[in-house]
């Protein structure tokens, strides 16, 4: 199953999949114009416990 996420989204991998025991999260970007200045990507991700508290 793949799931697109815009720009301040999130989702309950619990609630979409109860069963779900392993993932593999993956990103993509289009490249924005530029005028040569770098710029970075940036990623997170938290675990958290049936407490809903980050472990």
């Amino acid at each position: 199953m793949a799931l697109t996420l815009q720009k301040g989204g999130n989702l309950s991998l619990s609630k979409t999949d109860p069963s779900l025991t392993k993932i593999l999260v993956g990103l993509g970007w289009d490249p924005r114009a530029t005028d040569g200045a770098e710029f970075d990507l940036d990623a997170s991700a938290f675990l958290v416990g049936a407490n809903g508290k980050v472990r």
